[in-house]
């Protein structure tokens, strides 16, 4: 199989934000393109066109820039606060059509050439309308203040749930309205009718509510007519350029909650409505446990099956941090599920930082794409949980774990005092070593786990002292650093596994706890190359 295998999302405001202004030209935008295409792993780059705005001169959608003065030039309030308005009106000054750019040269580099279209973006509605609160502090979003349309300010009837105002997803656009369906489909039809492209990405998980709450089961007919239509208008499409056009759904990774929020993808791939699946969570938390397996049987073999990999990461809400060989070990888990490729989102904004965030991202787009090369960087296999489900779905989580069990016979999960854990390490190689590593919370000593028997697979393995590593701390934005471990985490024990014990994928680790009040934090296995 190739090991070209990575996809990348290059959002617009990673250029037209990060970039400076002088390289808002034809230049400019194909030195992006270059630099993604030095990967040898890379197969794919999809660029995206809107938020609440179309990022592009649009005929049919508010764009970006069409509250900015015409008279003023670049120098406006509008484009002090929203440096991504500045760089676009720059490109539109010049006559550049970024995307068609974009898409020309990530062609001419022989690699797919992708649109990615967000569903329902609410960047930024929490400080319009009822949702900017008297006496309700608004985060400092200042960036995105200029995104939300007309449209959406003037029709709150259309919102999912009008009547709340915690959250800027409550505004979504509730899809079983027609009007929202004609208003999305009407930027579909603008796409295909003006691009030349690979495919088509509807990406879902901007931002995951599609309806009001207790209507998703109703609108799961309603998204698949939707989509129907939008595989009408690539057919024409179609004809027109005399290729295939791919279409690719970015959605929840539980095929459960993927159903419960509206989202029939079975269906869609009986109708032929989706080439590509993008398996994926909503904020930066890497899932280590995509059940690939399941959505094999549920998409058929003609589906390609990519998983998103994450350099964030958190064991249970609330305790996330960030740390890029956590996203090794997210893409050697996927890969050996059976996943097709493994996607990058928010990491773009990788290209425009500093030299070492640039050598990063080149890292992984030379290693993310195949086991083997997956074997020489160090990679981290925590215990994850599946971040998305639909409001009032069971969470399943693992962490934290009390180590006094309270309910003992009730849990099938824990039916006694032993703990038991479950660990993908993706493939096993003879050539790296294995090193499990358990976080406790601050009640729990080095006394109190003197002498406690720790198996994998059933079989004793012995404590040894913590592996030394590079410590890498870099997260999905420059300059952001976040710490090696989540903040709860007070008390550190690791193990030695030798290869004899270990299995592809899955391995289970069992142990009795001491008798302490206290909390099981943290699981990991780190791989580290030989």
């Amino acid at each position: 199989m190739s090991s070209r295998r990575v996809y990348v999302n290059q959002d617009d405001s990673a250029f037209t934000r990060c970039h400076p202004i002088e390289d808002m030209t034809v230049e400019g935008l194909e030195r992006v393109v270059d630099f993604y295409a030095q990967g040898c792993q890379l197969a794919g780059l999809a660029f995206c066109v809107n938020m609440q705005r179309a990022l592009f001169s649009s005929r049919v959608w508010e764009t970006l820039i069409d509250d900015a003065d015409p008279n003023l030039g670049l120098d406006q309030p509008l484009f002090e606060r929203c440096q991504e308005a500045a760089g676009m009106a720059a490109l539109v000054a010049a006559g550049v059509d970024h995307l068609q750019v974009w898409l020309d040269r990530t062609r001419f580099h022989g690699v797919e050439a992708f649109l990615t279209m967000r569903m329902n973006d609410c960047h930024g509605l929490q400080s319009h309308g009822g949702f900017a609160q008297e006496g309700v502090e608004q985060p400092d979003q200042d960036h995105f203040n200029s995104h939300a349309t007309r449209f959406w300010k003037d029709n709150p009837q259309l919102r999912r749930a009008p009547y709340r105002f915690e959250r800027s997803f409550e505004g979504a656009f509730d899809y079983s309205h027609e009007q929202v369906r004609a208003h999305h489909l009407a930027l579909v039809e603008e796409l295909f009718d003006r691009y030349d492209m690979d495919g088509l990405e509807l990406d879902w998980m901007r931002w995951i509510f599609m309806f009001a709450p207790g209507s998703e089961a109703a609108g799961r007919s309603v998204l698949t007519e939707f989509i129907g239509e939008v595989d009408r208008l690539r057919k024409r499409a179609e004809l027109r350029y005399e290729h295939p056009i791919l279409l690719r759904h970015r959605v929840p990774a539980e095929p459960q909650s993927a159903l419960a929020l509206g989202f029939d993808v079975a269906r869609w791939s009986e109708l032929g409505l989706v080439d590509q699946v993008i398996l994926s969570d909503f904020g930066a938390c890497a899932n280590l446990d995509y059940p690939i397996e399941i959505w094999r049987r549920l998409v058929g073999d003609r589906v390609k099956i990519i998983a998103m990999v994450e350099s964030g990461v958190a064991a249970y809400p609330g305790s996330s941090f960030g740390n890029y060989h956590v996203l090794y070990g997210a893409a050697s888990a996927a890969l050996e599920r059976g996943a097709d490729g493994v996607y990058l989102f928010n990491e773009c904004y990788r290209e425009a930082g500093e030299a070492g965030e640039r050598r990063l991202m080149l890292e992984m787009l030379n290693h993310l794409g195949a086991a083997d090369t997956l074997e020489r960087v160090v990679r981290r296999h925590p215990v994850t949980y599946p971040q998305v489900q639909a409001p009032g779905e069971p969470q399943r989580r693992v962490l934290p774990i009390p180590l006094i069990n309270s309910s003992i016979g009730w849990d099938p999960g824990r039916w006694a005092e032993n703990v038991t854990l479950r660990l993908s390490i993706g493939r096993l190689s003879s050539r790296s070593r294995y090193v499990l590593r358990l976080g406790f919370s601050e009640e729990v000593s080095d006394g109190h786990l003197a002498g406690m028997s720790m198996r994998v697979n059933a079989v004793l393995v012995d404590s040894v002292e913590a592996p030394v590593y590079e410590d890498c701390r870099h997260w999905a934005f420059p300059g952001q650093d976040r710490p090696e471990l989540p903040e709860a985490v007070c008390l550190l024990s690791h193990y030695e596994v030798p290869h004899s014990v270990l299995l592809d994928d899955v391995n289970v680790v069992e142990f009795v706890p001491p008798e302490v009040e206290g909390r099981l934090e943290w699981a990991e296995f780190i791989v580290l190359p030989e």
